[in-house]
């Protein structure tokens, strides 16, 4: 098989109708697209302020960028899925709860989806850690619900108490820098900030558009400025290329580099472990570390990212403003869209844009 110019041109139209629209109407600034196959990246472009290398704030992606780490330490032996988090951290929830582990923090089961940690406070690790200590239970473990940056910290507080070195420089070395992915155009997580003005900012018209920038609201942790991206937040603060996106993808479909036992990925991207509804009723389904496809009937909420032409064996995560990232083993294809702009309705989960792009790219092959 080979790629169809004729479909790559459609979803280049679609994407480029997200600039044309223009902010006040819910259109985006900037964006990069890409599509891999076969272990390479065929496609990859951007579109208004960005080009194909222009790095942009992967916010919730970053989620599946972190969890790639972790499967080095499974891999290794290091650490399991099922480990308690306080045989890790046992200052974690003051030491209260053994039950959890840290693959329930992977799967948003952990109960405490917003349990608060401020920045710029988080910039100091003793803060974090005596965030962590600090923090009671919202939901039963073993409830799903969304985890927006909590379960990140506890992540990366594990990686580096498993490792004794820092999770940002775990994740580069022992993934991105192997898979070539660890440079300006690639993907980054906690960079410094003289190494970061080539990313295009993030804006957040979640709430609606205004045309005074003062009235806008800022982005959480800062992630609208270079030193918020400087931190490298966990859950939310990845830096990249949708082309470096689709790479990764690639590289969790085939691993040419031998990053990870086979059976670790194969529990990480498919094996299903939250099979619930969530918070909202809607039908969820989580491997270890992605969202997944499932049934096409299936496909809203969190999971109308994937479009209705993905196969049900399809992995990947969602963003704000409509990004997604995807890696479909039965076509071999993956895809990313990341845009800058955070959009209208509130939240800015715009499903239907993510939707409409992976539809699109999934028919991409001729």
């Amino acid at each position: 098989m080979s790629l169809d110019r004729a479909a790559i041109g459609r979803l280049r139209d679609r994407i480029q109708q997200e600039v044309d629209a223009g902010l006040p109407f819910g259109g985006v600034e900037g964006a990069t697209a890409a599509i891999g196959y076969r272990g390479e990246v065929v496609w990859s472009e951007g579109f208004g302020a960005a080009t194909a290398q222009t790095p942009i704030l992967a916010l919730s992606i970053t989620k599946t960028i972190v969890e790639s780490a972790l499967w080095v330490l499974y891999s290794r032996g290091q650490l399991s899925p099922e480990t308690p988090v306080v045989d890790v951290i046992p200052e974690f929830l003051g030491g209260t709860w053994p039950t959890i582990t840290v693959g329930m923090v992977s799967t948003h089961l952990g109960g405490f989806a917003f349990a608060p940690l401020d920045y710029p406070d988080a910039r100091d690790r003793d803060a974090r850690v005596a965030a962590m200590a600090s923090w009671r239970i919202d939901e039963d473990p073993g409830f799903y619900e969304y985890h927006p940056v909590s379960g990140g910290w506890v992540l990366a507080e594990i990686i580096d108490r498993v490792t004794g070195g820092d999770y940002r420089e775990f994740l580069r070395d022992e993934v991105l820098a192997p898979l070539g992915l660890a440079h300006p155009a690639g993907i980054r997580l906690g960079a410094p900030e003289s190494e970061l003005g080539n990313v295009l900012l993030h804006r957040n018209h979640a709430n609606g558009y205004t045309p005074d920038p003062a009235l806008a609201v800022p982005m959480a942790y800062g992630l609208d400025t270079i030193p918020g991206l400087a931190l490298g937040t966990p859950g939310v603060g990845a830096v990249a290329t949708a082309e470096a996106v689709a790479a990764l993808y690639q590289a969790y479909l085939h691993d040419p580099q031998g990053l990870w036992e086979a059976s670790v990925l194969e529990d990480a991207r498919s094996t299903v472990r939250v099979r619930q509804p969530d918070n909202f009723g809607r039908p969820m389904l989580r491997s270890l570390s992605f969202v997944l496809a499932g049934d096409p009937a299936e496909r809203y909420g969190e999971r109308m990212s994937f479009g209705p032409a993905v196969s049900p064996a399809t992995f990947g995560h969602h963003g704000q403003g409509g990004q997604v990232a995807w890696a479909d083993p039965e076509s071999g294809l993956s895809f990313a869209f990341l845009t800058n702009t955070v959009v209208f309705p509130p939240g800015g989960m715009f499903f239907g844009r993510g939707r409409d792009l992976s539809t699109l790219a999934a028919s991409a092959l001729a």
